[in-house]
């Protein structure tokens, strides 16, 4: 299928797409640039665009029949980069809660090496939990999911909920 695709730098230039890999060849590097100023780190805005563009081939065959296949891959790796941004925040709230200093503002492989000096003991107190608790703590303080949507996801009580969070608190508080 042959796509016309007008760039927005000159209006009188008609580009023919004739597939996602011409379409990536064509627009890939332009949205990085773009994004990069947007999120204020290459890497970031590459990797929110590369996954954009996995995304427009699963869906491709909608996708190419889009008035405006570039603005909706566009579109996704803006969402990617806000998801980014908004799973950071989280983390470093949890941080702040754990009362540890974050070193770094990019994620690390390994939850504990996140945590700082004190991550091993974190993670060894969480992992001492019963399983509905650490769920249920890392949910609320994490997800920063309700009450209502804990008891959802995990198929219990608000009740049941409650409960798990105020137990696992004391828990931790007592170490």
């Amino acid at each position: 299928m042959v796509h016309a695709v007008l760039t927005m730098n000159e209006p009188t230039e008609l580009t023919v797409v004739v597939d996602l890999d011409e379409l990536f060849r064509l627009h890939y590097a332009r949205l990085v640039r773009a994004l990069t100023v947007a999120a204020g780190d290459r890497e970031r805005a590459a990797d929110a665009v590369q996954e954009a563009f996995v995304k427009a081939h699963l869906k491709w065959r909608r996708v190419q029949h889009y008035d405006d296949p570039v603005g909706w891959i566009r579109r996704v790796a803006i969402n990617r980069l806000r998801d980014g941004h908004r799973s950071e925040t989280r983390r470093a709230r949890t941080l702040d809660r754990f009362g540890v200093v974050s070193q770094a503002s990019t994620p690390t492989p390994d939850v504990a090496d996140g945590l700082g000096g004190g991550g091993a003991d974190v993670m060894t107190m969480l992992g001492a939990l019963p399983r509905q608790q650490r769920l249920c703590l890392a949910l609320f303080y994490v997800d920063e999911l309700s009450v209502a949507e804990i008891a959802a996801a995990l198929g219990v009580s608000a009740g049941a909920v409650k409960f798990h969070l105020h137990q696992g608190r004391e828990r931790l508080r007592e170490r």
